[in-house]
């Protein structure tokens, strides 16, 4: 193998580490929004069954406990636009997102597990020719 070889896999192998540095970022970032979509679906589900008290939380922590009659939430449409939309319809939005980000999340891991497979070729290489 030649110099450049040598070369050309060490630049690789920096780029994939940087790429699954970035990807790992996104996954956590696409876990946290998953589990915030998760928790607003386990509230609206709760809204909708009109069941006794409910934390609301309203900022620095601080939560406002309260029974609630609500049949309209505001709920983020996309592109900075909010609407008043019946419980049901949020459930259903709220269930849309969860698909899409649970996609998307899908489509993170195997492609981590794909460039975390390239750069233990690629270390296995270097290591065979004595570079660490």
């Amino acid at each position: 193998m030649s110099r450049q070889d040598v070369q050309r896999l060490l630049e690789e192998y920096q780029v994939v580490g940087e790429l699954l540095a970035s990807l790992q970022a996104q996954h956590s970032t696409v876990v946290e929004l998953l589990e915030e979509l998760t928790t607003a679906l386990d509230g609206v589900r709760h809204l909708k069954s009109g069941e006794g008290e409910r934390l609301v939380h309203i900022g620095a922590g601080l939560f406002a406990k309260g029974v609630f009659e609500v049949r309209e939430v505001l709920t983020p449409l996309g592109a900075r636009y909010h609407a008043f939309l019946d419980l049901d319809n949020a459930e259903r939005i709220l269930n849309e997102r969860i698909e899409e980000y649970s996609r998307l999340k899908t489509s993170l891991e195997e492609n981590i597990e794909k460039l975390a497979a390239r750069a233990a070729q690629i270390r296995q290489v270097l290591e065979s020719l004595g570079i660490r």
